[in-house]
């Protein structure tokens, strides 16, 4: 591409990016006067991001087997969800503001460690289930396969608004259902006058 194009006209895109619902969080986060206010860790208990997929490898086991789950949506579609739902405000809507604001927010992830990988993230295959193939019956996949098709991880921010909340990020296929969101679970009330049979 670089030989037939400057940089400057070369356009790199994560798909996810391209989902509505992602493109509208920078609209619902800085142009909304309810949320704004509440979006840091005096009232946000924890964030997950969550991308499951109710199919399997298929036909893509050679592929799959060298990436594995976290290469192939961590690193790229759940980062993205991240830093979209963490950054501060852009400057302005210019790609390279936005850009700059998603690293700080990658900068700001606290570092795991051969110690806190134990305790902070979770990898796994899914098995022979209802008639469908396990992982490690797939074509081209290697019977003694330690390749993981689920990843869950628990990652912190170390900035002064995301400081104490866990983030929560979770990816796998052949998953109950398919489903990509963010949910962001709030401190409850203190103080507050009604008790939990009221409210619910």
């Amino acid at each position: 591409v670089a030989r037939y194009f400057k940089e400057g006209q070369i356009y790199r895109i994560d798909h996810y990016l391209g989902k509505e619902s992602l493109q509208n969080l920078l609209a619902l986060r800085f142009a909304n006067v309810m949320f704004e206010p509440l979006w840091n860790n005096k009232y946000i208990e924890s964030v997950q991001l969550t991308i499951a997929e109710q199919l399997g490898v298929e036909e893509r086991g050679e592929f799959y087997d060298i990436t594995g789950a976290l290469r192939d949506m961590v690193q790229n579609h759940l980062m993205q969800m991240l830093c979209m739902t963490a950054m501060e405000a852009p400057a302005s809507l210019d790609a390279d503001a936005v850009r700059d604001e998603k690293v700080k927010v990658i900068k700001s992830l606290k570092p795991l460690t051969i110690e806190s990988v134990n305790e902070n993230v979770v990898r796994g295959q899914y098995t022979a289930a209802k008639g469908m193939n396990g992982y490690l019956e797939e074509i081209n996949v290697p019977q003694d396969s330690f390749t993981e098709t689920y990843v869950a991880i628990k990652a912190e921010i170390e900035n002064e608004r995301w400081k104490g909340v866990p983030f929560y990020l979770r990816t796998g296929k052949r998953m109950a259902g398919k489903v990509a969101e963010i949910v962001l679970n709030f401190r409850p009330l203190q103080n507050h006058i009604f008790d939990n049979s009221q409210t619910a």
